[in-house]
């Protein structure tokens, strides 16, 4: 109720009404796209996932790692390929924000994550 209460005030404070930033405190304000970026970090984890048990299927089905960590190799393997939750885009390697990171191991090792929007790498369990 604070947060909204504070969006508001300071929706007026952009009308014109500085007196409003006093009732909120700095503390109080959560950038709006802070939220988004969580929530899409999230949403990043969760969908990584997906592309674990697309490549432990592959795995299952050919004795062996996939060339890649991509729809076009492994699509067939679950039912909806994972998106990107920045892009909605299919997730995809690269190094942006929602980007796969993968890399195969020895034998049928591998290392699999996701890029967060601070630009660190999750990997998946």
């Amino acid at each position: 109720m604070k947060r909204v209460v504070c969006i508001v005030l300071l929706a007026a404070l952009a009308l014109g009404a500085i007196p409003a930033l006093a009732a909120c405190g700095a503390k109080d304000i959560t950038p709006p796209i802070q939220d988004i970026d969580l929530a899409r970090d999230q949403a990043a984890r969760s969908e990584i996932i997906l592309v674990k048990m697309a490549i432990s299927s592959y795995v299952a089905t050919n004795g062996s790692l996939p060339p890649a960590a991509t729809q076009q190799v492994m699509g067939a393997l679950i039912d909806a390929w994972p998106a990107n939750p920045w892009t909605n885009a299919p997730m995809a390697p690269g190094d942006k924000k929602g980007d796969i990171v993968y890399t195969p191991g020895a034998g049928t090792t591998f290392t699999l994550g996701v890029r967060l929007s601070d630009g660190t790498v999750y990997t998946a369990p």
